[in-house]
């Protein structure tokens, strides 16, 4: 099957003529399950039309288009002549009146601006989008591109963007009930927020900034625990923030390294058999304590992300919603 694959252009670094690529340079969570559902595909024969990331990687089978306007997408994509455009952008990238079959992944919260052959990452993020029986698809992960470590070192981590609805602060009171150094990774666009932490916390988080490649996933190989303590409030976009797949629960996973998490959004459906629920309300030593030991070992949490989320597994499950489509199936 011929696969136009769309993605949201967006500029790396201060570099204009940089933009985040496929595998991202560093942080990028679309780019990530992107490049991971491109080797699921890929594998199964597929030949992809990749869109919205110039300079990504050259691999065989994957053509990667310069074009990042909806007008140049739009003629790249019917010089390919995909059976199927699959988009990531939540249309911000996809040609209006685009005459092929689409199916629409729906990476955000809220409502996606097209209803019509979505899919959504969990039941929580479908059930908030007004949708009751749009397909779930879980985010994929390819062992491939992870380091196992059965053997973990004495930190925990936070990796994502650091934002009060990504739950850092609360990620650091963890760790420091638990007397166990929290590792902070990733991009920190609001200043006052990071300054505010490590001040509350200056004997517990190390800040590392964002990091990409094997320092990535070696940094999630070796933690005790990745902690993502996702919360309702201060969102991005306004409103209620509502998880909606985590990238970063399947990537520990793979890499052996179990979840603690909140009860936000898909968090409940997906770390259960990698991690631990955190209960709600404040955590004391005891109790911080008592989740870490109680965590599940790191062969068998990498044995059930394998299997719930390898990316054979999810490119399968989207080569039958692509058949769907083009066979001229529609559902909202």
């Amino acid at each position: 099957m011929k696969v136009a694959m769309v993605i949201p252009p967006y500029r790396y670094g201060a570099d204009p003529t940089q933009w985040i690529t496929v595998p991202p340079q560093g942080y990028g969570g679309i780019q990530w399950v992107v490049a991971t559902l491109m080797d699921g595909l890929l594998e199964a024969g597929c030949e992809i039309l990749l869109l919205g990331a110039p300079g990504s990687p050259a691999q065989e089978g994957v053509t990667v288009s310069a074009a990042v306007e909806t007008d140049e997408i739009h003629t790249a994509v019917e010089a390919f002549g995909p059976d199927i455009v699959h988009d990531h952008s939540n249309t911000a990238a996809l040609p209006a009146g685009n005459l092929r079959p689409i199916v629409s992944t729906h990476h955000l919260n809220g409502a996606p601006e097209r209803h019509t052959n979505g899919v959504y990452l969990s039941r929580a993020q479908r059930s908030a989008a007004g949708s009751s029986s749009a397909p779930v698809i879980r985010l994929p992960v390819n062992p491939a591109r992870y380091h196992f470590q059965e053997e973990k070192d004495d930190y925990l981590l936070f990796l994502g963007r650091v934002s009060a609805h990504k739950g850092v602060r609360e990620a650091a009171a963890f760790a420091h009930a638990a007397d166990v150094p929290l590792t902070v990774a990733g991009p920190a666009w609001e200043k006052d927020y990071l300054e505010a932490l490590l001040a509350d916390f200056p004997h517990t988080v190390r800040y590392v900034g964002e990091v990409g490649g094997s320092a990535r996933t070696r940094l999630i190989a070796h933690a005790r625990a990745q902690l993502v303590l996702s919360q309702p409030w201060g969102g991005p976009f306004g409103g209620r923030w509502i998880e909606p797949g985590a990238t970063v629960v399947s990537e520990a996973a793979v890499s052996g390294t179990p979840v603690i998490a909140t009860d936000n959004g898909c968090l409940p459906e997906i770390v259960p058999g990698v991690g631990t629920i955190l209960p709600a309300g404040q955590i004391t030593p005891g109790d911080a304590k008592q989740v870490l030991a109680s965590l599940p070992a790191a062969q068998a949490v990498r044995e059930t992300a394998v299997d719930r989320w390898g990316h054979h597994t999810v490119a399968r499950q989207y080569l039958a919603v692509y058949n769907r489509a083009v066979s001229g199936e529609a559902w909202t």
